[in-house]
């Protein structure tokens, strides 16, 4: 089968252990990857080996067709200046469910102009807001770059921005937002059904079931603060009570399952999703 000859790329470093989990929940069979570069997975009927790379090579290996899919930063894609097909985007970044964002900081006002030296982890990001300035690369620990008097400005990623605020620095521009995205050569059906179980896997880790019985008296208690990603269902059990079925955010889910054992809710019971479509 043509489809399953497809390779995709899994970027190492920070990101690498989010997407293996991500897929690994999706269904796909990965070995541990030790030292390989190139693995064979099992479980899809899309891929049928992954390789594993720096995500800054990822555009160039679509471009000359060496991988047919892969994941990387939105900031590695738009350094790059990628002409990929970006397939989706998925809502984490290289720690976590928030992604990273690429600024410009500093000490003093932005400014541009000849007499200006930038600190930069991204040379082409950075261009477009200092087109006259000195641009120097930074491979990483920008900060003291401009802590040190060495530069007037950095550019690079933050996610809370609390090493800046410790060191006296400010973010002075967002450049942009950097979620992980899922790149392709070309778009097909089976690759946004791939994105798409991956989104709502994501989607489903914020959530859970939450079942529970319930006196019909109690019912209109509960529906006025029950959370539900869609109306809950409602059964009526041989006993006459109630069985509640409904899709809850995790986040307060504790404070929420107080409220209904107060109420008269029994029998409460939770269960994690896989996928959520």
């Amino acid at each position: 089968m043509k489809e399953k000859t497809r390779t995709l790329a899994i970027p190492t470093g920070s990101l690498q252990e989010v997407i293996l989990r991500l897929l690994r929940k999706i269904g796909l069979e990965i070995p541990d990857p030790s030292r390989k570069i190139i693995v064979e997975i099992q479980g899809s009927d899309i891929f049928g080996r992954i390789v594993f790379i720096r995500p800054q090579k990822l555009p160039l290996y679509l471009k000359l067709g060496k991988v047919d899919a892969g994941f990387c930063g939105f900031d590695t894609f738009s350094e790059e200046n990628s002409q990929a097909k970006i397939i989706c985007e998925l809502n984490f970044g290289r720690a976590g469910l928030n992604p990273v964002k690429v600024i410009v900081f500093g000490r003093k006002k932005l400014r541009d102009g000849k007499d200006i030296i930038v600190s930069s982890e991204y040379m082409y990001l950075a261009k477009k807001i200092f087109p006259k300035a000195k641009r120097i690369y930074s491979c990483g620990g920008t900060e003291a770059d401009i802590v040190l008097g060495a530069t007037d400005y950095g550019v690079g990623i933050t996610e809370t921005g609390k090493s800046l605020k410790e060191n006296g620095l400010q973010i002075l521009k967002t450049i942009l937002v950097s979620p992980c995205v899922f790149l392709a050569n070309q778009t097909s059906s089976e690759l946004v059904f791939f994105g798409q179980q991956l989104q709502g896997t994501l989607k489903a880790e914020l959530f859970q079931l939450l079942k529970f019985n319930l006196s019909p008296e109690k019912l209109e208690s509960v529906l006025q603060i029950l959370p539900s990603a869609e109306a809950p269902t409602v059964s009526n059990l041989t006993d006459r009570n109630l069985a509640i079925e409904t899709v809850a955010p995790k986040a307060g889910i504790s404070n929420l399952i107080l409220k209904l054992q107060k109420i008269g809710a029994n029998g409460i019971l939770i269960q994690d999703f896989n996928v959520l479509s």
